[in-house]
């Protein structure tokens, strides 16, 4: 088990939970190990559990009765019926964060459908907690559940009611993440768990087939390149700090490898220890590795730690990367000093640190079109139709300092003068395909219960998307189009930011130079 001084950015919920007392639940209030765990388990009827989650438990703990419960009930639930398994074949292909089962033939969502093991949660019952860590994926076969949706830039997270054929935790199936959001059974529930080791060893032996198509593309000279099913790699993120930045360099090299990376073929895996402090915990982490053959990527900045961390790997023979070593030695080289060894600083107060505050704190004002008598401080305003994701890119760009305002266009009405008034050089047009903003507005509409209204109907979307191409060339003709059909966030804003730097004149004149001191 691993060291409590740890924070890894995700572990499975038997390790996290089962170290944890109950508490509140009238048990002895001591750590309970597996063996223990198992043991109650096997002793505690219905009326027990049923207390553990009624007296004051955690959330936490909540959502590991759950699993549990699942566990010490799962006979009373029944076998899988032909109707969960006609369910899960026709959800499993539409997962959006596993693409690989959108790839995958139908005898192996068969076999997945077929290993997946029903659970009953009574109301009121905690299936997921958000920010923490899982080893499944639900399918609700029957019943209602209530997921509350973090927003940026709010305080009160979005609640939304989702039922049959919906699915949770996704993302923990992956990989080694926490849930996005918290899940409450608001009706008695009926529903099929997925395990990912499970999916793991389904998914990967898949690998003799991959590689006969390998094969018989070897003289492709590398274009085109798809990785083999089989090549899971786990990737370890080690650090004394928040391991932010350690993670974003692996994501961003990642990218480089769409094709075995994250969430286009289930491939990869990250996990990232932040706040590492002893030489205890570093060896438990390269154990780790060494079990599941990861990748270790590390960020040390305390001298005899990063010793451990070299020995370590070097007498497990275990393959690692220390991401800001040559760079350290360099700058040391070049200082003529020598490092001061102190973990990540923490955030100064600066006048840049400042106007990030004030820019997320003006753009929470102004979203979605209120109180355009502000909008003449904005560093950009975004126009473009519901649901084209003007919000996100908001607070992505006042997360870089940006003053951002959004304004939703409606078909037939005229937008405020304020919009006309403030500086157009500040004024980015979004676009999106009909198809595409169909897909989005009735995911949406899903989420309240509701199909087949106006607003996510195609004939009437193609109908508001011409309107608006037609309103750019009116009221904006010089304003920027960017098309969002197809572009995340992060490359969105990465396109205005370019625009408004080369306004500036050519790369060297939008060259921007830090108002702080290295």
């Amino acid at each position: 088990m691993l060291s409590k001084s740890l924070k890894p950015c995700a572990l499975p919920l038997a390790v996290g939970a089962r170290g944890n007392d109950f508490a509140g639940s009238g048990l002895p209030g001591r750590p309970v190990n597996d063996f223990e765990a198992d043991k109650f388990l096997k002793s505690a009827g219905p009326i027990a559990l049923a207390c553990l989650a009624s007296r004051g438990a955690t959330a936490r703990h909540r959502t590991w009765h759950v699993q549990c419960h699942a566990q010490a009930e799962e006979a009373d639930v029944g076998a899988l019926t032909d109707e969960d398994i006609s369910l899960l074949r026709q959800v499993l292909p539409e997962v959006k964060e596993l693409v690989v089962l959108g790839r995958s033939n139908t005898d192996v969502i068969l076999q997945l459908a077929e290993t997946m093991l029903p659970l009953t949660l009574a109301k009121g019952e905690v299936l997921a907690e958000q920010g923490q860590p899982d080893d499944n994926m639900y399918v609700i076969a029957k019943g209602d559940v209530l997921l509350d949706v973090p927003r940026a830039g709010r305080v009160e997270p979005e609640r939304r009611r989702v039922s049959q054929g919906s699915y949770i935790g996704a993302e923990c199936l992956l990989g080694n993440t926490p849930h996005k959001c918290s899940a409450i059974a608001q009706t008695s529930c009926r529903l099929l768990r997925l395990n990912r080791a499970t999916f793991d060893s389904i998914i990967l032996s898949q690998s003799a087939e991959t590689e006969d198509d390998e094969d018989s593309d070897e003289d492709d000279e590398g274009d085109g390149d798809t990785c083999a099913a089989s090549q899971l790699v786990n990737i370890f993120v080690l650090s004394d700090s928040t391991g932010e930045s350690a993670k974003a360099s692996v994501k961003t090299a990642a990218a480089q490898f769409e094709y075995c990376s994250g969430s286009t073929c289930a491939t990869s895996r990250a996990t990232v220890y932040r706040f590492v402090r002893s030489a205890t915990e570093i060896k438990t982490i390269v154990e780790a590795a060494k079990k599941c053959n990861a990748l270790l990527v590390y960020t040390i900045m305390d001298p005899k730690l990063h010793q451990v961390v070299v020995d370590e790997c070097k007498a497990k023979e275990l393959e690692c990367i220390d991401l800001w070593g040559p760079l350290l030695a360099t700058f040391e080289k070049r200082f003529g000093a020598k490092r001061s060894g102190k973990a990540g600083r923490r955030q100064a107060v600066s006048d840049d640190y400042m106007t990030i505050v004030k820019a997320i704190e003006y753009t929470r004002k102004v979203d979605d079109g209120v109180l355009p008598h502000l909008w003449d401080e904005c560093d950009i305003m975004l126009i473009g139709p519901s649901r084209a994701g003007k919000t996100p890119l908001s607070f992505y760009l006042a997360q870089r300092g940006y003053k951002v305002a959004n304004y939703p266009l409606v078909p037939e009405e005229e937008p405020p003068k304020e919009l006309f008034e403030l500086d157009q050089q500040k004024c980015f047009a979004l676009q999106i395909k009909p198809e595409r903003l169909q897909e989005i507005r009735t995911q949406r509409m899903k989420q309240f219960n509701r199909s087949n209204t106006k607003y996510a109907n195609l004939t009437n979307i193609k109908k508001e998307v011409s309107w608006i191409k037609n309103f750019y060339l009116r009221k904006g003709p010089k304003w920027p189009i960017i098309d969002t059909s197809n572009a995340g966030v992060v490359e969105t804003a990465a396109r205005i930011m370019e625009i408004l730097d080369r306004r500036k004149g050519d790369a060297v004149a939008a060259s921007y130079q830090s108002s702080m001191a290295v």
